[in-house]
């Protein structure tokens, strides 16, 4: 009897390792590549997420503190409003099912993404700060799916598969001038990100993981003493707007520097360091599950250590055409193959015993180009349109999970701006993203079944700006 729920326990803690290959896929979603994509503040997000090289406000803060030398006006306050709202839909390539993204409670989506600026200049100084939600993601696929349902045995648990990711940036920028020509800037963030997790793995999953020497501690010899074992559930969810489960906090940042050939022309390179955060902690339950659908619940202790959001190199340009007309063009590459080639995640039984797993996350760096006009067609009235390709899908098809969220390779977005009068500022705007289906051959470790994802994301902005 005790042999039972302790490799319970270790098949739970299988079922992590799939959650925290899922959480980091969420996080590589829309924290790096659907609001990094898009940009931060009215201006980057009309441009296609560019703007290195363009004034962008308060914004620049997190984009490029260089160009808070170039505010218009000597200080500006800033505020913007997302809400992204995923279609996300998994098929089941054998059978036809499919299951697609729904909401649920206070916990996932639509996702609101709020972000507030402020920045000043002084002479040849500047300096901004702000609350970013750098990004933010999730998926529902509720409790009825056939993601809930194990292939060995064919047991309907009737647990639920989900995951979301919260990241929230506050950055202290300082920009400076020593030549009329160059502008250089440097930022430090604060860093605070949260996640849910839940999801169910097969026990020929965890057998593979076993047998490829991914599963270590000592829980994992109890495993086979589990007679009918069919699947394992982890969830690590808190049903709240804002908190998640799974919570850590840390320091990010960023250095980068403009160069202003003629007044027309602006260059800018700019380099974004990975983050240093501490393990991703919180409490859950793992739930082991039998062929009669007998389920073992157990709580306890878990860990994504080593989790970190990748450094990235930035390269843009900016070309005033007319006194009405301007281009940009950014290139940034990501180096999430580092970061999340593999996925690590740690579970600490109450009643004693450990796992940890190395999940093949898959992740590779990604190269991601952004054109974007704006036209002052009016004295008052700006419009602002763009768009974006990520050169690489983010995850390879053999790591795709039945639960992961394809990160969108390709945006369009725009944005009208209003100028009330010579302070205020008053924008719309609406992105959308979208990728052609991801396919995974099924019989890997992520996914038994072959499977199809596709992911689609609108998104409405409202921005408000104050300048004095």
């Amino acid at each position: 009897m005790h042999a039972i729920p302790m490799l319970l326990r270790f098949r739970h803690a299988r079922h992590l390792i799939a959650a925290g290959g899922l959480l980091a896929a969420s996080f590589a979603s829309p924290a790096a590549e659907l609001a990094r994509v898009e940009g931060f503040g009215p201006v980057s997000r009309g441009l296609g997420g560019g703007g290195l090289a363009h004034r962008t406000g308060a914004a620049a803060s997190l984009l490029n503190p260089a160009e808070l030398l170039s505010l218009d006006g000597e200080r500006e306050f800033l505020f913007q409003f997302t809400e992204i709202q995923a279609r996300v839909e998994v098929i089941n390539r054998d059978t036809g099912e499919a299951v697609r993204n729904q909401g649920y409670g206070a916990n996932r989506g639509p996702y609101d993404l709020p972000e507030i600026a402020f920045a000043m200049r002084r002479g040849n100084w500047a300096f901004g700060t702000g609350l970013f939600a750098a990004g933010g993601f999730g998926i529902e696929f509720g409790r009825d799916s056939f993601l809930s349902t194990t292939t060995t045995n064919r047991v309907v648990t009737g647990l639920p598969i989900s995951s979301r990711i919260g990241v929230m940036r506050v950055p202290l920028a300082i920009a400076w001038r020593p030549h009329r020509q160059w502008r250089i800037g440097a930022s430090l963030d604060y860093v605070n990100s949260s996640a849910n997790l839940a999801n169910l793995l097969d026990a020929q999953q965890v057998g593979s993981l076993i047998a490829e020497g991914r599963a270590t501690g000592s829980l994992v010899p109890v495993l086979a003493g589990i007679p009918n074992l069919s699947g394992a559930h982890f969830d690590f969810v808190r049903n709240n707007y804002l908190s998640s489960a799974l919570t850590t906090q840390g320091i990010g940042g960023r250095v980068s520097i403009s160069w202003q050939p003629v007044e027309a022309t602006t260059l800018a390179l700019g380099y974004e360091f990975e983050t240093r955060l501490a393990n991703y902690k919180g409490r859950g339950a793992l739930t082991a599950i039998d062929a009669d659908n007998n389920q073992i619940v157990l709580p306890g202790r878990g860990q994504l250590p080593r989790l970190q959001f990748p450094d990235a190199w930035l390269l843009g340009v900016s070309q005033r055409i007319t006194p009405a007309l301007a281009v940009v063009a950014d290139l940034r590459h990501m180096f999430w193959s580092k970061a999340l080639g593999n996925t690590v995640v740690r579970f600490d039984a109450d009643g004693g015993g450990d796992l940890r797993v190395s999940l093949p996350t898959g992740f590779r760096d990604i190269t991601t180009l952004s054109l974007g006009a704006e036209w002052q067609f009016l004295p008052a009235w700006t419009l602002r349109a763009g768009g974006s390709l990520a050169f690489q899908q983010l995850q390879y098809s053999h790591a795709l999970s039945a639960s992961f969220s394809t990160t969108t390779r390709n945006h369009l977005t725009s944005t009208l701006s209003w100028r009330l009068a010579r302070a205020h500022e008053l924008g719309l705007g609406l992105s959308y993203g979208f990728t052609p289906s991801v396919r995974s051959p099924g019989g890997t470790v992520n996914s038994l079944p072959p499977i199809e994802v596709r992911n689609r994301q609108f998104n409405p902005v409202l921005n408000y700006g104050y300048r004095f």
